[in-house]
């Protein structure tokens, strides 16, 4: 990730605490916590509690790894989460955004934004459109997914995420300055058919939104 070390060292020099959103296995954590970041201070969440065990299990590290584990969902507003509001420093969500349509996307980011305090930062990587396209998501038999975040995806470009974030401070009474990158998502080891549904138009997005006030 593009902000690796600004991360590492808000972590291991001021002690500033992070939050996983769909966390998985809780391997971003870790490889903070590898490189010293300390564990103390870090939150993790996903809807599904049994990746998080799993997670021990891969890692053997219940004796080391103190992070705390929450289980929920972003877009509920009400959730195990909202223990944190106001207190959380960075919040890596990755892989996250591109689950849902725009409508879903301002929820699960007012939620966020709840969770956040002045100086906070949300930041993460996802698949990306270079056009910035909503794209209907198809199975591999033509039809609709069903999946939770709806039978449409928004996938953003530079645009269309400051577009978002200029929408959620506008609704959350607060500013936020937005950074992103795009490159090939070969370099992160998707293969093509992954996202050949897309057509051409697929693209590594990363990002750091920063609260501002």
């Amino acid at each position: 990730m593009l902000w690796y070390d600004e991360i590492l060292h808000r972590l291991k020099e001021d002690a500033a605490s992070i939050l996983d959103i769909g966390c998985c296995f809780g391997q971003d954590l870790r490889f903070l916590a590898a490189a010293g970041a300390p564990t103390a201070n870090m939150y993790a969440t996903d809807i599904e509690s049994d990746f998080w065990k799993l997670g021990y299990d891969l890692f053997r590290d219940g004796d080391s790894f103190q992070a705390k584990f929450m289980t929920a969902n972003i877009l509920d507003p009400a959730s195990p989460l909202s223990a944190l509001e106001g207190q959380v420093e960075i919040i890596l969500v990755n892989q996250v955004f591109h689950l849902f349509d725009k409508e879903r996307q301002i929820k699960a980011a007012r939620n966020m934004v709840a969770l956040s305090r002045q100086g906070s930062w949300v930041i993460g990587w996802q698949v990306g459109s270079i056009s910035g396209a909503t794209l209907p998501v198809r199975t591999q038999t033509g039809g609709s997914s069903g999946a939770a975040g709806g039978d449409s995806k928004l996938f953003h470009n530079e645009e269309t995420w400051q577009a978002l974030w200029q929408q959620i401070g506008k609704e959350t009474d607060t500013q936020w300055s937005v950074e992103t990158r795009m490159q090939p998502l070969e370099q992160w080891g998707y293969e093509k058919e992954d996202t050949a549904w897309m057509g051409p138009r697929a693209i590594g997005f990363e990002f750091l939104c920063r609260r501002t006030a």
